[in-house]
């Protein structure tokens, strides 16, 4: 008598751990799939002398478009991947072949292409 108690016990045990594993499953499931894009707002320029640092997230599957995220003084900014400063630090990033060490390099503000005028020779 005391093995079938125990036989009905260990069932009762085994089916309720298979009920927990497929609940806890499903629900780390739902929690993964509601990522979304870091970026609700986004703003069209930043000052470049307060950018400290930017992150570029390329598309994904759960989010569909560039992401920058820049680093300012104390805070984060998002900055649109279509205005002319987005745009430049994609360029950039993809001059550098995606290397972390060389990020400063994009943040230096640019001097007038044609260089430094010299005196006028009469």
């Amino acid at each position: 008598m005391a093995f079938r108690t125990l036989q009905g016990n260990m069932s009762l045990l085994l089916l309720l751990s298979v009920c927990l594993v497929f609940t806890t499953e499903n629900r780390t499931a739902a929690i993964s799939l509601r990522e979304k894009c870091e970026c609700i707002g986004e703003t069209g320029s930043v000052q470049w002398r307060k950018i400290t640092d930017f992150t570029i997230i390329p598309k994904a599957p759960l989010c569909n478009k560039v992401q920058i995220i820049l680093q300012l003084s104390g805070k984060q900014a998002c900055l649109n991947p279509e205005s002319k400063q987005g745009k430049k630090l994609q360029r950039c990033w993809k001059r550098i072949k995606f290397t972390t060490w060389k990020k400063k390099a994009c943040l230096r503000l640019k001097r007038n292409s044609n260089g430094p005028k010299s005196p006028k020779k009469h």
